[in-house]
């Protein structure tokens, strides 16, 4: 059994895809297959199946999975321990809202990847509600989310920013031309929203129900860009950080509404878990983000 071999593994049951699987660690599809392959061959098990074109970890797969978890993070630590200090090296698993993948995450990412060209990243994007049992379960190295797990006690969290949220419509929607939006003017319209339990959009629907004010429908999408596109072709009002729909409203693709109600901001924390070994990787991406803040007065300079 080899590294290469746990690695090949750990990311397919990540990613449950091989494809994607090989894109991430650089090599051809054939070569994750035989690496999954030669594992399963020395345990003796079956880890994947496939129904269709879709990729499931078999009930061996799941067992396998926390231990080699555990040994990737074993020898990740032992490597460090002879790494020269200068270079950071090894793999970091990112699990972020869509909502910031849509526009404060990239480039982030991007100063990460010219200082430390070394790391391979993976981004996991998924619900905030779910980012405390991944980092428990070792599945992302850190989170990037809109909620607030400041009451977690085995988790450790950084306050990032606090973004303005606007609401929009297509300029021939029926609200275009409202000077001041009220909560009651939501009353029958279609809401388009982000996905899942997360920060803003958990935020209005809590708004909307203390003020007993009834949507005709609330459609969840997992795309940022898909709501937009949707606003655009007037299928309803959306509440959207102001820098994801910045370039829109100039061009005057969409129509943003000043609003009455209380303040529903966009608020980011970086998380991790307590106990959890601080890799080079994960350190340097602490320290990136906390040379971005303490240099910014504004940090994220966008996100106002």
């Amino acid at each position: 059994m080899y590294v290469k071999q746990l690695e090949a593994f750990l990311t397919v049951a990540r990613l449950l895809n091989f494809g994607e699987a090989a894109r991430t660690l650089n090599y051809s599809q054939s070569t994750i297959s035989e690496q999954v392959h030669g594992l399963e061959a020395y345990l003796g098990a079956r880890l994947f199946e496939r129904i269709g074109r879709k990729v499931f970890l078999t009930e061996q797969g799941k067992k396998l999975l926390p231990f080699a978890e555990r040994m990737i993070r074993d020898v990740e630590e032992l490597k460090s321990l002879f790494n020269d200090d200068e270079v950071v090296a090894g793999s970091l698993t990112i699990g972020a809202a869509e909502s910031l993948c849509a526009f404060w995450l990239p480039p982030m990412l991007k100063k990460y990847r010219i200082l430390y060209p070394q790391v391979k990243m993976a981004i996991k994007v998924g619900n905030c509600v779910d980012f405390p049992q991944w980092l428990q379960q070792n599945i992302i190295d850190v989170a990037f989310s809109l909620n607030d797990e400041s009451g977690q006690q085995q988790l450790r969290q950084i306050e990032l920013f606090r973004g303005e949220t606007v609401f929009i419509v297509a300029a021939d929607h029926e609200l275009s031309a409202k000077k001041l939006l009220k909560p009651q003017d939501l009353a029958g319209q279609t809401l388009l929203l982000p996905e899942g339990y997360c920060g803003y959009p958990m935020d209005l629907k809590f708004l909307l129900e203390m003020e007993q004010v009834k949507a005709n429908m609330i459609m969840e999408f997992g795309s940022l860009e898909s709501i937009k596109q949707c606003v655009k072709n007037g299928l309803g009002v959306s509440l959207l950080p102001k820098i994801a729909v910045a370039e829109e409203l100039k061009r005057g693709e969409l129509v943003s509404l000043a609003w009455s109600g209380p303040d529903i901001p966009i608020e980011a924390h970086m998380i991790f878990h307590g106990d959890k070994w601080v890799s080079p990787p994960l350190a340097a991406l602490e320290k990136l983000i906390a040379a971005e803040m303490a240099n910014d007065p504004d940090f994220p300079r966008d996100s106002k």
